[in-house]
């Protein structure tokens, strides 16, 4: 079991390094229990995040996971803190903007206060729904004037859920979708000759756009794309592959015909 937890090594040093474990241990927080999980498998999503270790005003630490640049705002923003003396996991996020805006200004707001300690992606989830529900495709999705019942969940198979589940879904803002939110949907770049990358958005002139890409030409293929690695607005996992796509008139994703 031990040779399990310390799979990722490097990832450990760098939750050390940063004082997450230091931290963790003044607040009363396990931290084998709690943080080590991440390192069960190389390459975890919260390996990309910036951890870090701050002060509150009475002079405790406060643990902090922040998202990659790319999603900062969508993908919430994570604290460990002392409220009463007692550990909260606490995450904030940006959009959608709830509270009407003064003067321009986009405040931080509180999506979740909880006991549970456990980093909000780490357990697996049940079903596809949750999914993406805990990736806040749903919101995005209100956000776009999509129904996310009939439009990502309705059409699939239970087989095809299943593909979908092995994804990792993601919204990302960008500049060509009015700063708006994108909904991603990227697959194991392995399977990707058979599974495509989809994105959801608008562009201001299509009040929706479905774009699905491939690693592989495909029949429906209409050109091909690629973008340099860092480029801004984007999830790493498109990076350094060239992707042969078409647009989409339907919204449904791509898979919803496939079956067994």
């Amino acid at each position: 079991m031990l040779s399990k937890i310390l799979q990722d090594q490097e990832f450990i040093s760098l939750l050390v390094a940063r004082g997450i474990k230091d931290a963790a241990k003044e607040m009363g927080i396990d931290f084998d229990k709690f943080f080590l999980p991440m390192t069960e498998s190389t390459n975890h999503p919260y390996r990309s995040y910036r951890w870090s270790v701050s002060r509150d005003e009475f002079g405790n630490p406060v643990i902090h996971a922040l998202p990659p640049e790319e999603e900062m705002g969508w993908t919430p923003w994570e604290r460990w803190s002392l409220k009463n003396n007692r550990p909260i996991r606490s995450a904030w996020v940006l959009y959608p903007v709830k509270p009407s805006l003064k003067r321009g200004i986009i405040n931080w707001y509180v999506l979740e206060d909880s006991e549970n300690l456990f980093p909000r992606n780490l357990s697996e989830t049940p079903n596809l729904v949750a999914q993406l529900s805990l990736a806040r495709i749903d919101l995005a999705a209100e956000w776009l004037g999509l129904d996310f019942q009939k439009v990502f969940i309705d059409p699939l198979p239970e087989e095809v859920q299943n593909i979908y589940k092995q994804y990792r879904w993601v919204v990302v803002p960008h500049v060509l979708a009015l700063n708006g939110p994108v909904i991603y949907a990227l697959p194991p770049i392995s399977q990707a000759d058979d599974w495509p990358w989809e994105s959801w958005y608008t562009d201001g002139h299509h009040p929706h756009i479905h774009h699905v890409h491939y690693t592989k030409r495909n029949p429906s293929t209409t050109g091909k794309w690629s973008e340099g690695t860092g480029a801004p607005q984007r999830p790493s996992e498109i990076f350094g592959v060239t992707w042969y796509w078409y647009n989409d008139f339907g919204m449904v994703p791509a898979l919803a015909g496939k079956t067994n």
